[in-house]
């Protein structure tokens, strides 16, 4: 299959079966896994849609002290641009494909070169990390700029755990997969 065929159907499955109560499994798993106890300076995505939920997530990061960037998508180049956030959600405002963004007058620039963690989106993946995104190639451009001590780790329902994935050679890999059932090393 290829990649706009299986993007779309499991767009239509993630619909299908979205569950508030599995997404709040998978987030507890996070917040209990030695790779987010560990992180100080941690990306974390601002979901929408289907995507795990991470809006309590991120509450929860800046209550607990420690330091959230957010990315901000540049559709000019398809790359990424990190600032960091102090109050969730009032440093946000809609942007790029309705996803909160931090407002302008909010973006405190952090380099990729701080990060300890950076939490991957994805469409699906594999057993060994492999992961199907949005299309943009934005994470995957992103991911080559991180130090390589940087855990990346995916949030991601046992549903989406696929043996085989359609890849390019261009596509990254995370180091953990989280999911409602268990917290798994890829490598």
């Amino acid at each position: 299959m290829d990649k706009k065929a299986f993007r779309q159907e499991t767009l239509k499955k993630r619909s299908d079966i979205y569950s508030k109560e599995i997404d709040a499994q998978i987030i507890d798993n996070f917040i209990h896994s030695d790779a987010y106890k560990d992180a100080d300076w941690m990306m974390l995505y601002v979901s929408f849609g289907t995507e795990i939920h991470t809006h309590a997530l991120i509450e929860r990061a800046l209550a607990e002290g420690k330091h959230v960037v957010v990315p901000i998508c540049n559709t000019a180049d398809h790359t990424i641009i990190l600032s960091e956030i102090l109050n969730f959600p009032g440093d946000l405002e809609e942007g790029h494909y309705g996803i909160l963004e931090v407002k302008n007058d909010c973006r405190r620039v952090v380099a990729p070169e701080k990060l300890d963690l950076v939490l991957v989106p994805g469409m699906a993946f594999t057993e060994a990390g492999n992961r199907m995104g949005f299309g943009g190639g934005y994470y995957d451009r992103f991911l080559e700029t991180i130090r390589p001590d940087c855990k990346t780790v995916a949030l991601i329902r046992e549903d989406f755990i696929y043996d085989e994935i359609p890849m390019e050679p261009h596509d990254k890999s995370v180091d953990i997969i989280i999911t409602e059932d268990r917290v798994k090393a890829c490598r």
